[in-house]
């Protein structure tokens, strides 16, 4: 008897709606270098409206995915790496309402607030699942952080919105978990095996709580205080530790992890647009390096993943 073909749809995993973090990353990038360098909104505006073609699309074909092979989305709301990508479904709408603000208020608002929600509800089942749930602390890796990094997203936009004290309750749940999961995740690199290789690139979410936590930060208090200044020199420190495994990441085949590289990149860049002007120091040169190096990067991970979708090779991660 004859199986039936598997559809597409099945082998869109999880941790490829983290390719639409990497695309608000960066629309963040060149929306701060808009306002830096004092040109047109117009890039920043075209890679929102990317990232929200890319993030529809990918509801689609998992919302199929659900429907049509809901025991491969049941095994990877049990794996114990796959589970921690549920919130970038949450973060997405987050980033999305950020970017959209200027242009479409009434629809950033909703989709903030809904991310926020969601972003709340992931956060309670991911952290219950943790507590009743028996993992091997091998299985522990960096993307534990990003429940963490979703909770300190919603600070960016809740002044704007109106909601301080909404940004201040999450930024209070993100700072716990930062801690809290630097801790483990630090004692897991250092005294278990090194990560394997398609785990390897969410070393970069190291980069991603400092770097986001800055930002919010700064629009929490208002200004580039005491604490800004030590969350963005964290960054700095972590982005320095990152440079030492650049070439065993070029080394590294493609993954879908790959797109862990791009979004914490891009945060980095837009929180050095935020802290680096207010230095007396000529600080262009190493602005137009970041952003020139996150869009290399997060278009070269882009056309990576074309050519795997097209050569189906998402099939076999």
């Amino acid at each position: 008897m004859n199986s039936q073909p598997t559809p597409f749809c099945a082998h869109i995993p999880l941790p490829l709606f983290a390719s639409v973090m990497g695309l608000c990353g960066l629309a963040m990038v060149w929306h701060s270098a808009a306002i830096h360098w004092q040109f047109s909104s117009l890039p920043a505006d075209l890679i929102t409206l990317l990232a929200a073609i890319v993030f529809g699309l990918l509801l689609m074909l998992y919302g199929y995915k659900v429907v049509a092979c809901g025991d491969r989305v049941m095994a990877e709301l049990r794996h114990p790496v796959r589970i921690n990508f549920l919130p970038t479904l949450s973060i997405n709408l987050i980033l999305l309402g950020i970017l959209s603000r200027e242009w479409l208020p009434s629809a950033s608002l909703w989709l903030w607030m809904t991310g926020a929600a969601f972003q709340l509800l992931f956060t309670l089942i991911i952290v219950t699942i943790w507590i009743e749930s028996e993992r091997p602390s091998a299985s522990i890796n960096p993307a534990w952080f990003i429940p963490a990094v979703g909770n300190v997203l919603v600070p960016i936009a809740a002044v704007p919105a109106g909601y301080p004290m909404v940004g201040w309750f999450f930024m209070a749940i993100g700072l716990f978990f930062w801690l809290t999961m630097n801790t483990i995740v630090f004692y897991r690199l250092i005294t278990k095996p090194a990560l394997e290789d398609p785990m390897r690139p969410t070393l970069m979410i190291l980069l991603a709580p400092p770097a986001v936590g800055f930002m919010a930060w700064v629009n929490l208090a208002g200004q580039v205080d005491a604490f800004a200044t030590l969350l963005y020199l964290m960054s700095v420190f972590i982005a320095a530790l990152l440079v030492l495994q650049v070439p065993r990441f070029i080394k590294l085949p493609f993954f879908p992890s790959w797109w862990a590289y791009t979004f914490p990149m891009a945060a980095f860049t837009s929180a050095s647009f935020r802290f680096l002007p207010l230095q007396q120091t000529s600080i262009d040169p190493i602005l137009a390096f970041l952003a020139g190096l996150s869009t290399l990067v997060i278009l070269t991970v882009a056309a990576r993943t074309l050519l795997a979708v097209v050569r189906g090779e998402l099939a076999g991660h």
